[in-house]
């Protein structure tokens, strides 16, 4: 009775009044088991424990498990429902020679690229456009899903799936179009050049970028198209233009919205050369000619401006057509540029690297003349060979009493080695004002002309030897370095630099390709200024002599069948030892007119025999009609 009573008066208690005092409860008879508030056991608070750690886990999994694994998967979801891309390309920059002809220009091509993001999510929409794709390719369903394996499913960055879309297959992948969700026909543009390799040398080509380049570069895509080579390569930041892009409202489900931004493309500026495309078609049509008719195809020529250094012609053979790049290429005309003997992908103007043979000898001269080894009226008997110790030095012909004059003119070897190696009571030079004189004609260095590839020569001492060869020097080494052999190597390019310094007096420019760069209104934003590399290190008596002795080169020497050019000229023949069996590179070096000298021509024709044999008669025929032109 007492137990129900209590249990009554608890309907009228307040809250506060239900957790009364235990003790006083029991002393009125309320029994421990009977009371209302218990004490919960350990057992029961480590259970509840559990259940909430167990909860708090699971959720922390999931949110870890969103945030590590699909924080990916839901920004692509997010932007897939917002914005979409649609990428304006940019036209590359034009390349005029010297009249303002175009040498380049940009046609509109059609590429296939997928966007990784906007790929269907289920599995039969896959199947189906990877059947698509394996009837319009003509390739398996197995082979273009290995294509899409290691692609990162969410980006938005284009890829390239197919460029250059003949017009069947653009007509083909147009009509299924709609079919391939996440893929576009997208618009750029390919170069096409002029001359048919004509020009490839100097330009280079373009080609797609790497996935290197892309890292490299935040701003490129993988549909891009970069410069490979040549100026296109040289000139790529100016040559590119920037990319314009329009950013839509874009819905998962499909439809777009409104324009959230746009930026617009700006076309690369453009090159405008002191090259000009006449000389160099005239120079590439002789030498392939002459190169012709005696089975020859490896050669190399350059012509400058010795007033300031600008490149008028350079040409390298083989040749090879930049236009085979912007298609798609076949594995024969892979394996024919990049694996042929020949090496066609080889500019041997600036990075062949040969023995300069006989046309050093006004350099050599110029040393005799400064470091007073000999004067103008010195005389030197050429009876056709010297001999030192047990070696024998031979000459090419015997000459008889010559001085600086013949010796150039009719290229003695007698009288070089004895300026330079030094014989009966002329010192000569010796190997290390040899080099010293190399040297301040540019040779062994680096020109730094606007084109990639060029090799910096060589010009030994008896410390290079001593430490790279463990031997020491000797002097047959020094005769050698005389007349431009051994160990010594030149490209045609420092040849030519270095036959300027003597045309025009003494000033040794760098060399440019590129006269100045304006952007796509015709406005110039950078003008390249004749550069002075160095100047009156010679003296102008010395400088004097050599050019004369030139002269006479042309007008009675080795080099007498340019002796009808107009306002002549001064050159120099070369004919170099290859080391291997009797084979011989021919050179030519010339400039002209001789008083006023606008244009020096280097000729050099591997393994060709005598350079007044090729190398001069392909030099008189481009110097004939650029000088009556």
């Amino acid at each position: 009775m007492f137990k129900k009573k209590i249990i009554k008066d608890l309907d009228h208690l307040e809250i506060d009044e239900v957790f009364f005092d235990n003790h006083q409860i029991s002393e009125s008879g309320f029994k421990w088991e009977d009371r209302i508030s218990k004490n919960i056991s350990n057992s029961a608070i480590k259970k509840l424990g559990l259940v909430l750690l167990l909860a708090f886990s699971v959720v922390l999994f999931r949110n870890l498990y969103i945030v590590i694994f699909k924080n990916k998967e839901y920004i692509a979801l997010a932007k897939a429902n917002y914005i979409k891309e649609i990428w304006d390309r940019a036209p590359r920059g034009i390349v005029y020679d010297s009249k303002g002809k175009a040498l380049v220009k940009n046609a509109l091509s059609f590429n296939l690229v997928m966007i990784p993001a906007e790929l269907p999510r289920d599995k039969s929409s896959q199947e189906k456009i990877v059947k698509i794709l394996s009837e319009l390719l003509q390739q398996s369903e197995d082979t273009i899903k290995k294509q899409f394996q290691d692609i990162n499913r969410f980006s938005f960055r284009p890829i390239l799936v197919l460029e250059n879309l003949d017009h069947n297959e653009l007509l083909a992948f147009k009509s299924q179009i709609e079919n391939l969700q996440g893929f576009r026909l997208e618009e750029n543009f390919k170069r096409e050049y002029e001359g048919r390799g004509v020009f490839s040398h100097v330009l280079g080509y373009t080609g797609r970028v790497t996935e290197k380049n892309v890292k490299d570069n935040s701003d490129f895509l993988l549909t891009d198209i970069i410069g490979k080579n040549g100026l296109e390569f040289e000139y790529q930041d100016y040559l590119r233009g920037q990319k314009g892009v329009t950013m839509l409202e874009s819905y998962a489900h499909g439809g777009i919205g409104r324009v959230v931004g746009t930026k617009p493309a700006v076309a690369g500026n453009n090159l405008n050369l002191f090259l000009d495309a006449d000389l160099q078609a005239k120079l590439t049509e002789v030498m392939s000619r002459h190169l012709g008719a005696i089975g020859l195809n490896r050669a190399a020529a350059i012509a400058i401006d010795p007033r300031g250094g600008g490149v008028l012609a350079l040409q390298s053979f083989p040749l090879f057509d930049s236009n085979v790049f912007t298609t798609r290429l076949s594995p024969e005309t892979f394996k024919n540029l990049f694996e042929s003997n020949s090496q066609p992908m080889f500019n041997r103007v600036i990075g062949g690297v040969y023995p300069p043979g006989s046309t050093v000898k006004p350099f050599i001269g110029i040393g005799a003349l400064q470091e007073k080894i000999v004067t103008d009226k010195t005389l030197i008997n050429d009876k056709g060979f010297i001999t030192v110790g047990n070696q024998i030095f031979k000459g090419w012909k015997i000459l008889g009493i010559v001085d600086i004059y013949k010796a150039i003119a009719m290229s003695s070897n007698i009288f070089f080695y004895t300026v330079g190696g030094g014989y009966g009571d002329i010192p000569g030079l010796g190997p290390e004002k040899l080099a010293e004189y190399y040297k301040l004609f540019g040779f062994s260095k680096l020109t730094e002309i606007d084109l990639p590839g060029e090799a910096d020569g060589f010009i030994p001492t008896p410390n290079w030897k001593r430490l790279n060869k463990r031997e020491g020097w000797f002097s047959g080494d020094t005769y050698n370095m005389s007349i431009g052999q051994g160990f010594v190597q030149s490209t045609p390019l420092q040849l030519a630099l270095a036959t300027s310094a003597i045309a025009n007096h003494g000033t040794l420019f760098k060399p440019r390709v590129v006269k100045n760069i304006t952007d796509a209104s015709g406005k110039v934003i950078k003008n390249i200024e004749p550069e002075v590399l160095s100047k009156n290190f010679v003296d102008q008596e010395s400088l004097e002599i050599i050019r004369r002795a030139m002269h006479e080169t042309i007008v009675s020497g080795s080099g007498r069948s340019l002796s009808a050019l107009p306002g002549s000229a001064g050159g120099k023949t070369g004919t170099a030892q290859t080391g291997v069996g009797n084979n011989t590179h021919a050179w030519f070096s010339v400039f002209a007119p001789y008083e006023n000298p606008e244009i020096v021509l280097i000729v050099l024709v591997e393994n060709g025999g005598e350079g007044s044999s090729i190398a001069a008669p392909i030099a008189r025929e481009v110097l004939e009609w650029y000088m009556h032109r």
